[in-house]
């Protein structure tokens, strides 16, 4: 751009387009010019009237907001927005979307968005040409009632085909918004009623945020979207380890959340083949493995009342067709082990939960508490270290301090492991903190004096409870396991790879 930008009273008139590499750049009769991609650019003629803002943080990728105005009265409208809202009622009777503009500099604070517009962009087999002869489910040739399981088989049968034919990416685009409405719950509700009443007031496909190019008109401070041209989701890719033991399960398909990193997942019984079924939520917490995660996440966001007052909360949901998942090799022993497990503490639970009265007030090395379960009868095979075991429990921190373990115990909702050059007191859950203490020449009275007090107490001294202890440091589980890892390596004195101690820096 090459002068201010005018953002109220006469827009700047369009005298000349000039065809670029990879846009379009528009010259006005002021002498300005703005640059334009080439689809936002195949919309303005010469006549046309431009208002625009462009964005604040000037980002190369980030799109200017823009109201143009053709010769013949006609508008449109490209804007980035946020959070669209459940349907609503305006005083004529016809159902629309409140939708929020990001940054409104041109005095348009949000969209005024017809449902009929919102279902022959999203919703129609055919984009804006809505026809009633044929379905989503015609696109996915599959029927009304197919199950997740169908649905996902259909989807990649047909994309397989659309492939081998190098049929057009309008095709391929088609198929996977029709799988993606079909494949989330509450949007093939949605779509299902509309198949038994056109007027049915559909949602906004993930609650909106992303760029949108619509045709209308404004009225006072909003503007009023009569036609979707396009609409380009926020969306981010991410790849991630996912235990198996956070889904819950259910008869047709799983569904992960995760309240911390604000993310959504949903999976059917091709995605992730693994025969889960509702019962598994009974035992899935005893699952030490993980499956790796790569997808393509779109952002998406729900009001909340607090107190007086109401906040936007927004997450992230991973689009059904751009999830990829890959299956460790010992899954299937690691699913029977942990089946067996959960029998075996419903088999020996009087025994088990004395074993739990005890270890709450005294800790107890794991050699000794596999001596009495042998004596109870209990299979060999049968680890006493999952007896305090939670839920919400991560391996990853378990796991690292056993393999540097001398001696095991268990204490309450903890682990305790004596290494060579420490006593490391561990909970291993999101939050919770890593404690080290120095080696000590009689472990069985740091043991007595650790159960006297509290992590409070030590963190403050309370009665030189730390020094007695030998408290060194305390280690807090971040969102990274591998700075964990870095800073507990650096306090058992052990060596440092080259590639994470640059990282750590």
């Amino acid at each position: 751009m090459n002068a201010a930008v005018p953002t109220s009273g006469q827009g700047e008139l369009v005298t000349q387009k000039c065809q670029q590499s990879d846009a379009v750049e528009i010259t006005f009769a002021s002498g300005r010019s703005l640059r334009l991609s080439s689809f936002l650019a195949a919309y303005v003629i010469t006549g046309d009237e431009i208002r625009f803002s462009l964005p604040c943080n000037r980002e190369a990728s980030a799109a200017p907001e823009l109201l143009i105005r053709h010769g013949t009265g006609t508008y449109l409208y490209q804007a980035s927005i946020g959070y669209a809202s459940k349907p609503k009622i305006d005083k004529f009777h016809h159902p629309y979307v409140h939708v929020e503009t990001a940054g409104g500099g041109l005095g348009l604070t949000g969209l005024h968005l017809t449902c009929a517009a919102l279902r022959d962009y999203f919703y129609s087999p055919d984009r804006n040409r809505h026809q009633e002869s044929r379905s989503l489910y015609d696109i996915l040739r599959t029927r009304p009632g197919a199950s997740p399981r169908d649905l996902r088989l259909a989807y990649k049968l047909r994309e397989l085909e659309l492939l081998t034919t190098s049929a057009p990416p309008p095709q391929r685009s088609a198929l996977e918004r029709a799988f993606n409405i079909l494949a989330i719950p509450e949007l093939r509700s949605c779509y299902d009623a509309l198949l038994l009443d056109p007027g049915f007031p559909v949602p906004f496909p993930f609650s909106g945020f992303g760029l949108i190019l619509g045709s209308g008109h404004p009225i006072k401070d909003r503007f009023l979207v009569h036609r979707i041209i396009s609409f380009i989701p926020e969306r981010k890719k991410r790849r991630f380890k996912l235990p198996l033991r956070k889904p819950t399960y259910y008869r047709d398909w799983a569904v992960y959340r995760d309240s911390r990193g604000k993310l959504e997942m949903i999976f059917d019984p091709i995605l992730l083949p693994i025969g889960f079924e509702p019962n598994w939520n009974r035992w899935k917490h005893l699952l030490g493995t993980a499956v790796d995660v790569e997808a393509e996440f779109v952002k998406t966001g729900k009001y909340y009342r607090r107190g007086n007052q109401w906040k936007l909360a927004t997450w992230e949901t991973a689009l059904p067709s751009r999830i990829e998942l890959s299956l460790p090799e010992d899954l299937e022993h690691a699913l029977k082990t942990a089946q067996r497990t959960h029998h075996r503490f419903g088999q020996y639970s009087d025994w088990i939960n004395a074993i739990r009265r005890r270890i709450e007030t005294v800790p107890m090395e794991k050699s000794e508490l596999e001596r009495l379960a042998a004596a109870e009868g209990i299979p060999s095979d049968f680890d006493v270290a999952q007896i305090n075991w939670n839920a919400d429990y991560d391996p990853y921190y378990y796991r690292q301090l056993f393999k540097r373990a001398k001696r095991l115990y268990l204490y309450s909702d903890e682990y305790i492991f004596l290494t060579d050059n420490a006593v490391i007191a561990e909970t291993p859950q999101a939050g919770h903190a890593t404690y080290i203490f120095s080696a000590p020449s009689n472990i069985e009275s740091i043991l007595r004096a650790y159960a006297q007090t509290t992590k409070q107490a030590i963190r403050t001294n309370q009665g030189n409870c730390a020094e007695q202890l030998g408290f060194l440091a305390r280690i807090v589980h971040g969102s990274h396991h591998q700075q964990w890892l870095n800073d507990l390596r650096k306090w058992l004195g052990e060596p440092l790879e080259f590639g994470q101690a640059i990282k750590s820096r």
